[in-house]
């Protein structure tokens, strides 16, 4: 069968959108590229809590004299002191208590924290923040990529699923010249009984337009329909998982990344984003919208972990969020936007086994007396979020971080 005459980018780009996936850029050196069979099997996991998480309330610094003055009414209590305390992790810094589930993740070392991260020019606007966050650079505009997009232009890959988001829309951070996939559950792309799916129409439109076509845009059709072929026999297949997930959107989501790991497509970054966490009014303390939101978070993470058990030396999880709340509760018992926040990391590279150290929460605490906080009002930044960044891509095998993390000068953290 003999391709159209107007193969275009658009044309593809609809072929792959009649199966409920969305692909970022599709450039043809990009998808001409070899693929480095030789390379780890590592992927990093990026959970974006947008809305500005909370991070005093996450991990708590309840042994900071001036923590439960600056929150009458939503601090977490100390360990030991009541019901519904803070888990201790050293003595300083606690989890919220509905995050429990993560605590004995700390204790083994495959899990750590780190306090009073940001973005140095950080202006308390939601869509600017997460735009740096996102691109790491402080000046970007529209066609700027993504972090991840440069990562994964600046590096082969292991097959033609290199990176996805597990939603609807792609996110920012793996926007760039190399294809990147939003993804809805797997059991919505292939339908039951005889219908074909929606991906059995995606490859079919593919295979009719791009299977034989020569030149780059046919490369990239080619490769295009080898993902979406993978991705079709990893939805008919998929195992059952071995854990039980919590029945909530991010758990099926993480059910959904285990079963995609486990397939080893080749795939090495995958972003899932999770809301809600703009707690202007009643954020409440132990209970509440918040302590609902750290729940969902903290038992989807605990069984994504327990079913990747033998596969986490291979896998990283970064939880990030825009910015961090102001220090004290405001009039309506909730938090404003603030500057420094915290940053979990967990997976086999992370933390005290992997490192030699002992502290599960790193970074330097600037304290939350009135003449230590930024403006008066927010935790000080003591870690750039590029540092952050910078040690998961060292992880990763990224050979030059100046490519990803352009005019950084990245610094330690300690994570891995």
């Amino acid at each position: 069968m003999h391709p159209p005459s107007n193969l275009s980018r658009r044309a593809l780009l609809r072929a792959i959108g009649a199966g409920g996936l969305t692909f970022s850029t599709l450039r043809a050196a990009a998808f001409g590229a070899d693929f480095a069979s030789d390379r780890p099997r590592r992927t990093l996991v990026l959970v974006f809590l947008r809305g500005g998480m909370d991070g005093l309330n996450l991990l708590v610094p309840y042994g900071d004299p001036d923590y439960a003055r600056l929150r009458p009414g939503i601090g977490i209590p100390a360990p030991g002191s009541r019901q519904g305390a803070a888990v201790d992790l050293d003595g300083f810094f606690g989890l919220h208590p509905a995050a429990a589930p993560l605590a004995p993740l700390f204790a083994s070392g495959r899990a750590a924290g780190v306090h009073a991260v940001g973005t140095p020019a950080n202006t308390r606007s939601h869509f600017l923040e997460q735009d740096r966050w996102e691109t790491a650079v402080d000046e970007n505009g529209l066609e700027t990529p993504g972090w991840l997009g440069r990562y994964l232009a600046a590096s082969p890959g292991r097959g033609p699923i290199r990176a996805l988001a597990l939603g609807e829309r792609l996110p920012r951070s793996l926007r760039g010249e190399v294809p990147a996939l939003a993804l809805p559950r797997l059991d919505q792309l292939v339908s039951s009984g005889g219908d074909p799916g929606k991906l059995d129409r995606t490859a079919r439109a593919l295979e009719k337009a791009y299977g034989g076509a020569g030149g780059a845009l046919g490369g990239a059709g080619r490769t295009a329909l080898d993902a979406v072929r993978q991705l079709e026999d990893v939805a008919r297949n998929a195992q059952p998982s071995k854990v039980a997930y919590p029945d909530t959107g991010l758990g099926r989501r993480a059910r959904e990344l285990a079963r995609l790991v486990r397939a080893d497509v080749g795939l090495e970054l995958v972003e899932l984003d999770f809301g809600g966490w703009d707690t202007h009014e009643n954020q409440g303390g132990t209970q509440g919208q918040y302590a609902n939101r750290v729940g969902e978070l903290a038992g989807a993470l605990e069984a994504l972990v327990r079913d990747l058990e033998d596969r986490m030396d291979d896998v990283m999880v970064l939880v990030t969020s825009e910015f961090g709340r102001t220090a004290a509760q405001n009039g309506t018992g909730g938090t404003d936007h603030g500057w420094g926040n915290c940053v979990l990391a967990l997976g086999g590279p992370v933390g005290a086994r992997a490192s030699g150290r002992e502290r599960p929460v790193l970074g330097r605490w600037p304290g939350l007396a009135r003449e230590s906080l930024n403006q008066g009002r927010d935790l000080a930044l003591t870690t750039d979020y590029r540092d952050v960044y910078a040690e998961a891509l060292a992880w990763l095998g990224c050979e030059d971080l100046r490519k990803v993390l352009p005019g950084h000068e990245p610094a330690s953290v300690g994570l891995v």
